[in-house]
């Protein structure tokens, strides 16, 4: 499978999944966006300047699949690494920078190749099969009635997940969702079964409770684990009678509900350890949904790096980022998922925002310091010896003086093409105008 993810100059631009069964070659070259297989021959033109009319030849064979820069003007970096025109490298499943154009190759991949949509978005959900084998899956039991467990590392997307499957159900009432780690147990139990006026001191009028606000709908049970061992035997009723006791009423309400559970714990291990009962995980944890981390899912990386800046925020007219960041960022591991990077991104737009007139150039200088690492480029000018930099200088002045005319460059230090282009990798260098 081969994504493109998305552009440094465009993100905005949306992400395209091609799939490479039967091709035996890939063609990624300069032209307007569109992509063709003619015979086994799979060709993916790029609408970008700096890519070139004959860039890189992938080549998939029974052993593997190798991937050779055609001689491109600005290069080919996979893995984050430069590849040198002409140079054949095997390659499994790595991001593939392009221009300014990243893609991303999968060698292996199994599951669903549809691509389940948000209601709101025109975007996938997912590119990922097997996420979205699992999806599917539950979809169709979304749309049975289901009770359902999401589960997933901290920020990696369960809540999105949920929201996509009550979608599916077709449930007319609303997702109503709770978080059963944010409140203390007393309080967590009047927010999901309401109370009636006088069933406490303060209790000076009724409260319907978050269960039956979802009538017709599905609650969301945002961290479950985390529950009371005495509310998990309330929720149990409520699964089994699907009714309701509001605290201080002696009357059982009906109610019509399906119950997402969501959480980051092994609720199995929990049961084994006698702190989550076992009816309980037998009516949610046998159907469940696993939310992959963010970097087992890198083919999704455009999907959510454009659905943390969609809309763009205000003040911003339009967005785009230095080559050298966009690639940390892609092969940045997110331990913290979806929610780290919408704190990184959004606190980066708002450091390069400050620096202009509402066109956001995102740069290393705005990676918040510890957020992703060491992201400066490791040849960055100020961490070269003296000597580096005197050839950095050089290499430049030279390449301004040949228009970027590499062969000149190279005759000029009496080095081969080749020495000169792998220099240029090393610091950075890119020819003028391109």
């Amino acid at each position: 499978m081969l994504v493109r993810l998305l552009s440094a100059d465009e993100p905005g631009v949306p992400s395209f999944r091609h799939w490479l069964e039967g091709v035996d070659t890939v063609r990624i070259f300069r032209g307007p966006d569109h992509a063709e297989l003619r015979a086994h021959t799979l060709e993916v033109a790029i609408d970008d300047p700096y890519a070139s009319a004959n860039h890189v030849l992938l080549r998939l064979t029974p052993e593997g699949i190798t991937i050779r820069d055609e001689g491109s003007s600005n290069g080919t970096y996979v893995d984050g690494e430069p590849l040198l025109a002409g140079e054949e490298r095997r390659v499994r499943s790595a991001p593939i920078e392009v221009g300014r154009t990243f893609f991303l190759l999968r060698e292996e991949t199994a599951g669903s190749r549809d691509s389940p949509t948000m209601p709101e978005g025109t975007e996938p959900l997912t590119f990922h099969a097997g996420f979205a084998e699992e999806l599917k899956r539950a979809g169709r039991l979304a749309r049975r009635s289901h009770d359902l467990l999401v589960v997933g590392e901290s920020g990696a997307g369960k809540e999105v997940a949920a929201r996509w499957l009550h979608h599916q159900s077709g449930r007319p009432g609303p997702l109503v969702a709770v978080n059963c780690a944010a409140l203390p147990e007393h309080l967590l139990e009047d927010e999901l079964f309401g109370h009636v006026k006088g069933a406490f001191s303060g209790a000076q009028s009724d409260r319907t409770g978050l269960i039956r606000a979802a009538h017709e709908g599905a609650l969301l049970l945002d961290e479950v684990g985390e529950m009371s061992p005495g509310l998990q035997a309330k929720l149990l009723r409520v699964l089994e009678d699907r009714k309701v006791r509001p605290l201080g009423s002696e009357r059982e309400l009906p109610v019509d509900i399906q119950v997402i559970g969501a959480t980051h714990r092994d609720l199995r291990a929990m049961v084994d350890e006698g702190r989550f009962r076992q009816d309980l995980h037998a009516r949610l944890g046998l159907l469940t949904v696993r939310v992959p981390p963010v970097r087992e899912r890198r083919e999704d990386l455009g999907l959510l790096l454009r659905s943390v800046l969609t809309p763009l925020p205000a003040g911003v007219r339009s967005l785009r980022f230095e080559l050298e960041t966009l690639r940390r960022l892609l092969l940045h591991d997110w331990p913290m998922n979806v929610r780290e990077m919408r704190k990184l991104l959004l606190a980066a737009v708002d450091l390069a925002n400050s620096e202009g007139e509402g066109a956001v150039v995102i740069g290393p200088q705005h990676i918040p310091k510890g957020m992703l690492g060491s992201i400066e480029s490791p040849t960055a000018p100020a961490q070269l010896s003296t000597e580096d930099q005197e050839l950095r200088a050089r290499l430049f002045g030279l390449l301004a003086e040949h228009r970027g005319n590499v062969a000149a460059v190279a005759r000029e230090m009496e080095k081969s093409r080749i020495y000169v282009q792998r220099l240029m990798a090393r610091f950075g260098l890119r020819r003028p105008g391109h």
